[in-house]
């Protein structure tokens, strides 16, 4: 399995985690706000989370720009070749 499809695959799992549902549950097209409900607080454990998992640091600015699952997983592959 190539890097891609693994940050894809371990982003929507802990995506499902924090919400309490399976994976499968889990649209890549998903807007993390409007489709799962992510309030202000939740996405912010959310983005800690994978932050930690990762180890990778968002800024403000991309954390502007990910209004989706699909936003969340690029945002998370394009710090981590950095």
């Amino acid at each position: 399995m190539d890097e891609k499809n693994n940050v894809q695959i371990e982003v929507i799992a802990e995506i499902a985690k924090h919400l309490g549902v399976t994976p499968q549950d889990i649209d890549i097209s998903a807007g993390l706000s409007d489709d799962l409900g992510l309030g202000p607080v939740e996405l912010a454990d959310l983005i800690s989370a994978i932050s930690q998992k990762f180890d990778v640091a968002f800024d403000n600015s991309d954390l502007q720009n990910i209004k989706t699952v699909s936003d969340l997983v690029v945002a998370v592959e394009d710090l981590s070749l950095e």
